[in-house]
């Protein structure tokens, strides 16, 4: 029996009745209702534009390939703990990668490591790891994609993380803070990335870009001006976005609420930052005992994420490390996450003289 599952649906009536009028409807593919969402969540985030597409994979895929394909490759620094699709674009377009180490506290970037691993010329992928923003006034530059995929709602200098890059990634899978079945978004400020990212999601061609174009091409089904695919979403997930977008603001503050809650330590909120609460990391040194009573009562739980070095797919990779990845093995051996939720949590199953050292 699970007592405390890692992510509990978000839907209700509202869902199902979105999801039944598509069916009516009969129109199944990318159409109205995902257009409507898109500019319902650049509103939201902050953003000029919002591009949805099936995935957060999806997202890092499309933002890569549009910097890519419009800058050129070279080097990307990336924090060595982070989830894997948000390395493997770079892989497949031929970057660079620079592994630098995390912060122990935030999981994020290093700043000093961060700072030192910056000559001048690479690429920094920021990830808001767990719902957590990166200290962007402290980056030694602001030529920065933003994954955003485990942090919708965060916020840093009352803007919301995914705004702050040259494009932001964004997912709404089940398990986290809103949810379109399977679902991703990419945001920009920028007129030229946009259209690109229009373009990509749809085989590389011309037929969803605006009449009066930047690119200055001419709108057909059968032109190809990308070397693209097909990630778009179906229009029941633009539906679907709609109704959760309107219910966002009342999830986050739930998590939030959990967070200051939470037995085993202080939620600290910094000036700069306000973290969307993706869930509750535990990292100690008698994880593996914490794993099997978690086990025992019914307590789902996941790894935080990877030190990706580690990974057997690394061989695959052009990478360096920068200095040692001391903090980022520390948490993949000693570190686990359990779930938050929209809905309020009964925290009496961490009652038990384990956590009495995490407590203190």
């Amino acid at each position: 029996m699970i007592i405390h599952p890692i992510a509990t649906s978000t839907f209700d009536k509202e869902e199902k009745k979105a999801l039944h009028k598509i069916i009516e409807t009969g129109q199944f593919t990318m159409g109205e209702k995902v257009e409507l969402f898109e500019k319902a969540y650049a509103e939201y985030i902050g953003s000029k534009y919002a591009v949805m597409v099936n995935s957060g994979s999806s997202a890092n895929l499309l933002m890569v390939a549009a910097m890519s394909l419009r800058q050129g490759v070279g080097t990307v620094i990336v924090p060595a703990v982070s989830w894997s699709t948000s390395y493997a674009p770079f892989q497949q377009y031929g970057w660079k990668l620079k592994f630098v180490d995390i912060d122990r506290d935030t999981l994020n970037y290093d700043m000093n490591q961060l700072k030192a691993a910056y000559t001048g010329d690479e690429l920094i992928l920021a990830v808001n790891l767990l719902g957590n923003p990166n200290d962007f006034r402290e980056f030694p530059s602001m030529s920065i994609l933003e994954d955003n995929c485990e942090a919708m709602g965060a916020e840093y200098a009352n803007m919301r993380t995914g705004s702050f890059g040259l494009m932001g990634s964004h997912s709404t899978f089940f398990s986290h803070h809103m949810c379109t079945m399977e679902g991703g978004i990419v945001t920009t400020d920028d007129d030229y990335f946009y259209e690109m990212l229009l373009s990509l999601r749809s085989h590389g061609w011309t037929r969803h870009l605006p009449d009066d174009n930047i690119l200055k091409q001419e709108k057909s089904a059968y032109r190809f001006i990308y070397p693209g695919y097909n990630v778009r979403p179906i229009e029941m997930m633009g539906a679907l976005g709609l109704t959760q977008l309107k219910k966002l603001p009342g999830f986050i503050e739930q998590r939030r609420k959990n967070a200051e809650e939470f037995p085993l330590w202080e939620q600290t909120t910094p000036e700069w930052g306000k973290s969307s609460c993706f869930c509750f990391p535990i990292i100690s040194s008698n994880i593996d005992q914490i794993k099997d009573y978690f086990d025992e009562v019914g307590v789902e739980h996941r790894p935080i994420m990877s030190n990706f070095v580690k990974s057997p797919a690394i061989e695959y990779f052009n990478y360096e490390i920068h200095g040692e990845l001391d903090s980022a093995a520390w948490v993949e051996e000693n570190g686990i996450y359990i779930g938050n939720s929209h809905e309020i949590i009964d925290w009496s199953f961490l009652d038990s003289q384990l956590f009495d050292g995490l407590k203190k």
